[in-house]
């Protein structure tokens, strides 16, 4: 009776750990970045996971100065779902800084997320949990 005991604690011990170890943690938001003929884009989600979501948007030149002033819209896609968000319009925190509030990632999975400035865009790649 005892040795059952024991084995029981140690099987309930062993599950313990293994849950622990592998849970599913949520990623870490990572600046992404991509770059435009003229323009550098870094984009910092607030989270990786799905839900309401505020993108943090630096833009520069090349040589790292803010970029010019202008409308920078957003636009969150997800080509192999089928899905596509109207574009938003990012509000300048500062010469090369912009913020998006309230993206609506509705999924987890890959995203698309398509930054406009002017004339120069690019495609960000974003995965969520």
């Amino acid at each position: 009776m005892k040795r059952a005991v024991l084995i029981a604690l140690a099987v309930v011990v062993a599950a313990a750990g293994a849950l622990v170890v592998l849970w599913p943690r949520a990623v870490e938001a990572q600046p992404q970045l991509a770059e435009s003929a003229q323009l550098r884009f870094v984009l910092t989600p607030a989270s990786t996971k799905s839900g309401s979501n505020t993108f943090d948007l630096r833009i520069t030149d090349r040589a790292g100065n803010p970029a010019p002033g202008g409308d920078v819209t957003v636009e969150p896609a997800m080509p192999r779902m089928g899905h596509a968000i109207a574009p938003i319009t990012a509000r300048q925190l500062e010469p090369g800084h912009y913020q998006a509030a309230d993206v609506g990632l509705f999924m987890a999975g890959q995203w698309e997320i398509t930054v406009s400035l002017s004339a120069e865009r690019v495609v960000i790649p974003l995965l969520l949990t």
